[in-house]
């Protein structure tokens, strides 16, 4: 059964003694004070890269994602040192269309990126276009401003009422893996589509993942995050991960009206072939979620820039199934994504 309480997430990233203190707990860690971290055990990238090299393998991102009855929308920014990509998509629910916009800095050239999870500005630029993100908790609020022109923009605030839930585990050989994670905000604000403004649903909810990482430099994992209300009108988030945080660590979680519940460790039955054509099946060890994913239209990304490589499925679909959250067990149905990416970085 998943437990009814987790303890407050240490306020450091990296300890006196320059150890992580591993485990899953409530709220972010408020310092990620990566720079005070050991990397002389990394194994070293295979290609020059300076003075602190193996600093280099620390690596960034964050994604905000949005969701009513209408679309899903979706934004990130990751930081890899070398370069930083950033993306933004809007889905259209009735229409099944996607657009999508990206931006690259080689270098990271004029990127920021924010402090940790509750503080701090992340923003990529590219001329007039921008994805920009200030996640600094103000009593529950943090803010999504994207603008690449009169094709697309948004002005988005996202309100956590509940309690977000750290994941730190090892990464690799004496690495870290550091994620934050949120599902079922309330959200609310105004979407600009080709000339049309779109403001969000009271039924809109959102999303929040940050996160912080030494992975290796060729990395799977499968992803789903979901959102909905339950039959008495109250948000419901999960969040599951494979690939990423395994072992006897955890990231994934349930949330029913911001009261997170941490579930076991979970499988994704799919073909990989037919990431669309087939229902995917989502199961934690425990039997806490029991889902069918049942996938609509995708978002694929596939680059290769020699260094860096990335081949993403991400298809948009409806999760029906159990959920058991603190001991109560629901029939749910919610709208969110799978995701199969693999990262060279």
């Amino acid at each position: 059964m998943c437990p009814n309480t987790l303890k407050p997430a240490p306020e450091k990233l990296v300890l006196p003694d320059k150890s992580v203190p591993f485990g899953t707990f409530a709220g972010p860690v408020s310092e990620i004070n990566a720079q005070e971290f050991d990397y002389g055990k990394l194994k070293a990238l295979p290609f020059p890269i300076g003075i602190g090299g193996k600093q280099k393998r620390f690596k960034r991102w964050q994604f905000y994602g949005v969701i009513d009855e209408n679309f899903v929308l979706g934004a990130a920014i990751a930081h890899i040192q070398y370069l930083a990509t950033g993306f933004a998509y809007l889905f259209d629910r009735k229409k099944q269309s996607l657009i999508e916009f990206n931006i690259k800095k080689p270098l990271a050239k004029g990127t920021s990126f924010s402090a940790s999870a509750d503080s701090g500005i992340s923003e990529i630029r590219k001329g007039t276009t921008y994805i920009r993100t200030d996640n600094t908790d103000n009593n529950g609020e943090r803010h999504l401003k994207l603008d690449f022109g009169p094709e697309f923009s948004a002005d988005i605030t996202l309100n956590e009422p509940g309690t977000g839930v750290s994941a730190l585990c090892p990464q690799d050989t004496h690495g870290f893996h550091y994620t934050y994670k949120s599902a079922g905000q309330l959200a609310k604000g105004i979407i600009k589509v080709n000339g049309q403004e779109y403001r969000l649903s009271d039924s809109a909810l959102a999303l929040y993942d940050w996160t912080a990482s030494t992975p290796p430099r060729a990395t799977t994992w499968n992803w789903a995050c979901a959102v909905g209300r339950d039959s008495d009108g109250r948000p419901v988030g999960i969040n599951c991960s494979r690939g990423l945080v395994d072992g006897q660590y955890s990231q994934n979680t349930i949330w029913l009206d911001g009261d997170p519940c941490v579930l076991s460790s979970v499988g994704f039955e799919y073909d990989s072939q037919d990431v669309l054509g087939k229902p995917w099946k989502i199961r934690t060890e425990d039997g806490l979620l029991d889902l069918t994913f049942q996938p609509g239209t995708e978002r694929y990304e596939k680059i290769n820039l020699g260094l860096v490589a990335s081949s993403l499925h991400q298809p948009f679909g409806t999760f029906k199934g159990t959920l058991v959250h603190h001991g109560k067990s629901f029939e749910i149905e919610l709208f969110g994504f799978c995701e199969e990416h693999y990262a060279k970085w």
